[in-house]
């Protein structure tokens, strides 16, 4: 009888935390990118439109304004990645027969920072265009 270790297929749940974490790491980075973006021209004009106070975003788009167009490059860079990961984990899991399909919260909340990102980023496009 010998003692020899076995090797451990990988489970599905461990196969996907790589794609899953670089899926938020790209969205979170593209909707901060994004704030970026909009705070030093499209957010406080939308803001203040809505009768909220966009003074705090005085250092924030002082410190902004000077790498907008890199800021916007670097979003539009991220939410590219973030939407193409999670596309294309979508179109690659397969179910087994009967199995049932569930959506992570990191789908969720991917989803949400590129939806909340790509809104942003029209927003400035609409009002002062970094291009």
């Amino acid at each position: 009888m010998s003692l020899q270790a076995k090797e451990v297929p990988p489970s599905p749940a461990r196969e996907g935390n790589g794609r899953d974490s670089a899926k938020a790491v790209f969205a979170v980075g593209g909707l901060l990118a994004a704030f970026g973006v909009a705070s030093c021209c499209a957010l406080p004009v939308a803001l203040s439109l809505l009768g909220i106070s966009a003074a705090s975003l005085v250092g924030i788009g002082y410190f902004a304004a000077q790498y907008q167009r890199e800021l916007f490059y670097v979003s539009a860079a991220c939410l590219g990645v973030a939407a193409f990961l999670l596309l294309h984990r979508r179109g690659s899991r397969a179910c087994a027969a009967g199995a049932v399909r569930s959506r992570s919260v990191s789908n969720w909340g991917s989803l949400l920072a590129i939806l909340l990102a790509t809104a942003l980023l029209a927003l400035t496009l609409w009002i002062e265009s970094p291009l």
